[in-house]
Order: structure tokens, then sequence, then C-alpha cells
């Protein structure tokens, strides 16, 4: 499973393991539709600490959560790139539309 899912404090950290593709994108889609729905959780981390490539589907993924948390009031964090995808988010220009951390510890602080 390239998706693992915990819960911490009201927030959803959802760490990739592998490359952010379709696969990791429709597990992403599904857990976060799980934790708005059941449990009303709208505060997600990304980790990509295991992710050395995202594609554009995983791309589309984040934006597509980015969109449901701000419809909800929630907020997306992304936590451990590496400098590979660092470089797509500049490439893309996404990376001024979400908040990136060194890692998930840094990114939990600032929910408080």
């Amino acid at each position: 499973m390239p998706v693992k899912c915990d819960e911490y404090s009201g927030v959803c950290v959802m760490a990739i393991d592998g490359d952010f593709t379709e696969d990791a994108g429709a597990q992403v889609k599904r857990f976060a539709e799980q934790r708005m729905n059941n449990r009303k959780i709208v505060d997600f981390v990304l980790d990509l600490g295991n992710t050395a490539f995202v594609n554009s589907q995983g791309l589309e993924t984040l934006l597509w959560l980015k969109r449901r948390c701000d419809e909800h009031l929630g907020r997306v964090k992304i936590a451990g790139m590496d400098q590979n995808c660092r470089k797509i988010f500049e490439i893309t220009r996404l990376v001024h539309r979400f908040e990136c951390h060194a890692d998930v510890q840094s990114a939990m602080k600032t929910f408080r």
C-alpha cells in the first residue's frame, strides 16, 4: 500500500511511500473523503519524505485536497520534500500554494 494514514490531535498525516502517481493519488482521495465525511477532519499533512517523484496525477490530487480543505476551512501542509520534488513544485509554480515544512513534526506544530 503506497499511502499510510494516521491521525494525531485532529490532523490526518498521510505518508506516501514511493512515487506520488495515480495509485497513491486514488488512496489519498479515498482516505481524505473518509476522514472529512466520517470524522470531520479537515487538516492534513502529506509526508513526502519517501517520495522521489510526483507526476501530474499526484499534483492534481494535491490541488483537489487543497480545494476540499479550503471549502471546509481546513489546511494542507507538505512535509519532507526532497530536492527533486521541490523542483517539480517550483517548475509547476505550486511551491507557493502549499505550506512546506522540513518534516512532519514541524508541520504539526503549526496547527496549534
